[in-house]
């Protein structure tokens, strides 16, 4: 299973699924629905299965992607799709780097790894391979306008993606046969190559019809989990006193620390982390590496952000509090908020509540010798019910 690159199809317009936008961007589960294969591409990357992926896109939403696939570890490539279907797969196929590809559609969001792998343990260098599903319901066909009759459905499949191929050998297919073709295993065969199969996956479901979203959303189950931060730093003389991302030059003392010593945002930081079961700032960015000195806090509020949203993670809320003698904070706590939010992904914003507390002269932080911040995340992650996992093994 060495070699194979997964080519994801996402560059439709979705006319009979509805809604304001193309069915890829439409949410499923907390996620765009182009997204679930991104995660899928993750979890086969991580185990070794696939060495790259590509995702086919509508023209001018390339950046969109790639921000998005920024959070991810996975190699990603960006690249537009054609007027026709077969054009977009080749546009992918171009760009991928194995010697063997899964095409997937981007419209199903339901594949598994144990599919994936059923194509894969396949596919040889003469030989495609697509997973059918054995037609089940009865079948008409419409022999004139408006009249029926019935039509046997024994030797009928159903075909699913991803479908493997070697990769070389599918691009020249497609370029001679691929007009008109529905998929890539009818190029495929009309180029005179042979076509194996494998048992398809019912859960598979490709998002079609506006009810699919709807059937859709009633496989998911959705977790949520509370981490709690908390920093506090020292106030000395020669260094900025940066909070919340946001500067007060005006104020005599900064925060001794490695990084710019902002104790709000770190605070921010293992809140986040915490929820998403990640570790702390402190593991992941430690004082003893250089590349983090004097670096900005929203830098790697940002990093934990990618981190968080890659696992399956998305912010809910976050509750934080800062308790300082001086300087005053209450005329720039919206500033901080702006500011730590633009380090977020865009989903993730306008979820942060910030307050500030006096140390009313008591201990350290009511001598202004430092200032102490605590923050909580609550975080949600979308997975498919126990059930549908266990139908899966």
């Amino acid at each position: 299973m060495e070699g194979f690159s997964l080519v994801v199809v996402a560059a439709g317009r979705g006319e009979r699924a509805g809604g304001d936008s193309p069915k890829q961007y439409r949410r499923l589960g907390g996620r765009m629905v182009w997204e679930w294969s991104a995660l899928l591409a993750e979890s086969l990357f991580a185990e070794g299965i696939v060495r790259q992926v590509v995702f086919v896109v509508p023209p001018g939403d390339e950046p969109l992607f790639g921000e998005k696939l920024s959070a991810f570890s996975c190699p990603f490539s960006v690249t537009a799709g054609g007027a026709e279907r077969n054009d977009s797969v080749l546009n992918g196929l171009r760009c991928a780097t194995g010697d063997f590809v899964l095409v997937h559609d981007g419209a199903r969001p339901f594949a598994g790894k144990m599919l994936c792998r059923r194509v894969m343990e396949a596919v040889t260098e003469d030989r495609g391979i697509v997973p059918l599903l054995p037609v089940s319901d009865a079948l008409k066909k419409e022999e004139t306008a408006g009249c029926f009759q019935p039509f046997p459905r024994e030797g009928l499949f159903l075909t699913q993606t991803p479908q493997g191929f070697p990769k070389d050998k599918l691009i020249r297919a497609l370029c001679s046969h691929g007009e008109g073709a529905k998929d890539e295993g009818e190029a495929w065969i009309r180029a005179g190559h042979d076509l194996g199969v494998v048992a398809g996956d019912r859960s598979n479901t490709k998002i079609t019809w506006p009810e699919d979203f709807v059937l859709g959303e009633n496989r998911f189950q959705k977790t949520f989990r509370t981490g709690i931060g908390y920093d506090i730093h020292p106030l000395v003389p020669g260094r900025r006193f940066i909070l919340g991302g946001v500067a007060f030059p005006g104020f005599p003392l900064g925060f001794r620390g490695h990084s710019d010593g902002d104790p709000m945002v770190h605070a921010l930081c293992d809140a986040i982390l915490g929820g998403s079961g990640l570790g702390d700032i402190g593991t992941l960015y430690p004082a003893s590496d250089m590349k983090y000195k004097g670096i900005s806090s929203l830098v790697l509020l940002e990093d934990v952000a990618r981190r968080a949203s890659s696992a399956g993670w998305c912010l809910e809320w976050a509750d934080c509090v800062v308790i300082a003698q001086e300087p005053r904070l209450s005329s720039r706590l919206q500033d901080m908020v702006r500011a730590m939010e633009q380090a977020l992904p865009p989903e993730w914003r306008n979820r942060i509540h910030l307050k500030a507390k006096s140390g009313e002269g008591e201990g350290a932080v009511g001598s202004c010798c430092s200032v102490v911040c605590h923050a909580a995340a609550t975080l949600s992650a979308c997975g498919l019910r126990r059930e549908e996992l266990d139908e899966r093994r």
